[in-house]
């Protein structure tokens, strides 16, 4: 599961994470026995901060076409709100990524905020981690 973080991060060419964010993505998509995705409601919060810090529509929708592309989506269901709701996690948003990638059976969560999902049950990890993880595995 990728966060927001990254995926704002991954579409902002000028936000000092970018360069890592595209590193770690690229990495993963073209890795074997390794599939990225991501919450369905996350797509939302990265076309709403891409329109107020660029003001261009079309190019946010763009670049949420191109994020559905690269990842495969995880619905946000009723399931994942109630668990989410029911978390110690910091914000809603962590729960509601946290509660995603259980139940989908995530073995990572590509973020810039690790301890924001201190009670999850997969690895999180960072761009440069992930990179570690994908280079070790092609061994």
């Amino acid at each position: 599961m990728v966060d927001t973080n990254v995926l704002i991060d991954l579409v902002s060419s000028g936000r000092p994470a970018h360069e890592d964010a595209v590193g770690a993505v690229r990495a993963l998509l073209a890795a074997d026995g390794f599939d990225g995705c991501v919450l369905s409601s996350s797509l939302k919060d990265v076309y709403y901060v891409y329109c107020r810090h660029y003001g261009d529509e079309p190019a946010a929708r763009g670049a949420i076409r191109e994020l559905r592309r690269m990842f495969a989506l995880v619905n946000l269901t009723a399931e994942i709100v109630d668990d989410a709701l029911g978390s110690d996690e910091r914000g809603f948003e962590d729960g509601l990524l946290r509660a995603a990638a259980e139940l989908s059976g995530c073995d990572y969560l590509l973020t810039r905020d690790a301890p924001g999902f201190h009670s999850a049950k997969f690895k999180k990890v960072d761009a440069p981690g992930l990179l570690g993880i994908l280079s070790r595995a092609r061994g």
